[in-house]
């Protein structure tokens, strides 16, 4: 016997069972008789209450609850507030299975009943709140009946979502109503005594005939139509496969969210370098050493959005290896010593030659002792000392000079000397008397040596990187020498002014076509009776299509348009756009024969 005879004798024996108790002649002419079944025994069926009759049962519910009219085996929570047979004086509050009473502001409940209290009424009154209102020690504050949240100004209540919450209160189907929500089943399942839950049906097999058993993995039940049925996150026959809601963009995080997918579920997470306050928020990783790996001794730590950077001291500069290392500015000539450059890390001294002494500017030397008096008359230009160990003197010239002849110093323009100048953008270097200082072009800034020009950030542009890249959505980028670069059909700094294209003259568009305006860039679009074919707006022959002509007898067709007339013996009537036939003398002559 193959499975549909089988399914076929098995329905009938089932039709023959339904008088449980009664003798029936079975299929091979027996008489048989067949026992009543207890379904309470098991309570599959029944969610709460079960009687067992025979041949059936009845399902029962609980206080604060009544039988489904479409579906007998599921228990329907009754809304008392609804339908008005609460015992509430004032208000009353909806719960699953039962409901709470509460009392307008000024009242307090009292065995059940509100009764005013005059000393409260005042400060609720002052509060205005929009739901409830309480009073403690003399303190009033507001509050929210279930199913609603307190709004920033602690007064206005608004409903709660439940449904678009992240954590889903429902496992399969949510329905959120005012202060409240609710939850179903799909086909095959009935809800679980916990009101949130679903359980299927307890069946082991599914589909036509009830021929294939299930094997649902424990992400999903099986229904008795349809077969596994997943659970939220979870797909694929047996729901063994999870769904990545972070790619798919199923999710609903924030934006500067990153998503993070797990097993049957998701996350909602900061990038690195960001703290959640509400939203994402950057972390100054600055303010706290243990969050940054900058060297205090000769590093500044500069916060970015999401992270940081270590930023040279003035006196170091970073080499090849990653490193700050001291820069000699004695040996650079970078400094501003008169006469005698000492070097030490992270910046320099100066000093002065004998007979000087430094100034207070701790720069420059001043003259303390004609030391070269007593030797050969000079007439120095800047300085004279003596070298005593050969009995003489001699001129010297400060850092940025040269000694020309024996006492005069001439300014070494360092900018002309290619082993003087030290800039990398060698069109930046400025002679200074004495000296020389580096400057770099738009979209970089001058590195701490004095020296070296570094681009400009992401979020920097202009000259020395000074103005900041405060781009609207009409911008494509930032450039580090032009700033904000503006989309097609946007103006301004920041490109955050839509212009039209179409009146200003920057967008020609030919005869066949119409400028049309538009948030963003505009677009030359074809006229009526022409039609986009590549690059070029062709004439449309609405003649050749009665969908595109309105005429009712002939059409011509003319270039962007079309014209219609009439047979022989016909007039056109332009105001109605119709053929009337000829009229004469008031009598009206019928045309047989029409040319065309």
């Amino acid at each position: 016997m193959d499975n549909k005879d089988y399914y076929y004798h098995c329905a009938q024996l089932q039709e023959m069972s339904s008088a449980f108790g009664r003798e029936v002649l079975s299929l091979s002419n027996t008489l048989m008789k067949f026992d009543d079944i207890n379904e309470c025994k098991d309570n599959l069926t029944c969610p709460q209450g079960c009687e067992n009759t025979v041949g059936s049962y009845i399902c029962s519910c609980n206080i604060g609850f009544r039988l489904n009219t479409l579906n007998t085996s599921i228990c329907d929570d009754i809304n008392e507030c609804e339908e008005n047979i609460d015992d509430c004086s004032q208000t009353c509050v909806n719960a699953i299975g039962s409901y709470s009473c509460n009392c307008f502001n000024g009242y307090t409940l009292q065995s059940g009943v509100c009764e005013k209290n005059s000393s409260n009424v005042e400060l609720c009154q002052a509060l205005n709140c929009s739901q409830l209102c309480f009073v403690n020690n003399g303190t009033a504050r507001c509050d929210c009946q279930v199913g609603f949240a307190l709004q920033g100004d602690n007064k206005t209540c608004t409903n709660i979502d439940e449904c678009s919450l992240a954590k889903k209160p429902c496992s399969q189907i949510c329905t959120d109503t005012y202060g409240r929500f609710t939850c179903s089943c799909y086909a095959g399942f009935k809800l679980a005594a916990d009101r949130t839950s679903c359980t299927a049906f307890e069946k082991s097999f599914y589909g036509v005939n009830c021929n294939q058993s299930y094997q649902c993995s424990g992400h999903g039940t099986c229904d008795p139509v349809r077969g596994c049925v997943c659970d939220i996150g979870w797909e694929g026959v047996n729901c063994n496969n999870d769904i990545d809601e972070c790619t798919l963009r199923t999710d609903n995080c924030l934006i500067g969210d990153v998503c993070v997918n797990a097993l049957g579920s998701y996350s909602c997470v900061c990038p690195i370098g960001y703290v959640r306050n509400g939203t994402c928020q950057d972390i100054n990783e600055c303010v706290d050493p243990a969050l940054n790996n900058c060297n205090p001794l000769i590093e500044d730590c500069v916060n970015n959005f999401g992270s940081h950077v270590c930023n040279c001291k003035p006196g170091y500069a970073r080499n090849d290896k990653g490193d700050c290392i001291n820069i000699n500015e004695c040996a650079n000539g970078d400094h501003q010593c008169q006469q005698i450059c000492v070097d030490v890390p992270g910046k320099y001294n100066c000093d002065c030659n004998y007979g000087y002494r430094l100034n207070d500017d701790r720069l420059t030397c001043l003259l303390v002792k004609d030391v070269c008096s007593d030797f050969e008359k000079l007439n120095c230009s800047q300085g004279c000392t003596v070298d005593f160990q050969q009995n003489t003197s001699y001129c010297f010239c400060a850092d940025g000079y040269n000694l020309v002849g024996k006492d005069t110093c001439e300014d070494i323009n360092e900018c002309e000397v290619s082993t003087k100048n030290l800039c990398s953008f060698k069109s930046g270097c400025v002679n200074r008397v004495p000296g020389y200082s580096c400057s770099c072009p738009p979209g970089s800034s001058l590195d701490n040596d004095g020296r070296n020009c570094n681009n400009c950030s992401s979020t920097t542009w202009g000259v020395n990187c000074s103005r900041s890249c405060s781009c609207s959505t009409g911008a494509l980028r930032c450039d580090n020498v032009r700033g904000c670069i503006c989309r097609p059909g946007y103006i301004g700094v920041f490109c955050d002014v839509d212009v039209n294209q179409c009146t200003n003259g920057e967008l020609q568009c030919n005869d066949r076509q119409d400028c049309v305006s538009r948030i963003g860039p505009d677009s030359c679009v074809c006229k009526s009776g022409y039609r986009l074919n590549g690059t070029l707006c062709e004439d449309v022959n609405e003649c050749l299509d009665p969908r595109l002509n309105t005429c009712q007898q002939t059409c011509q067709n003319s270039v962007g348009s079309y014209s219609c007339g009439c047979y022989k013996g016909f007039a056109y009537n332009a105001s109605t756009n119709t053929c009337d036939v000829f009229q004469y003398f008031g009598t009206q002559i019928s045309m047989n024969v029409l040319d065309k």
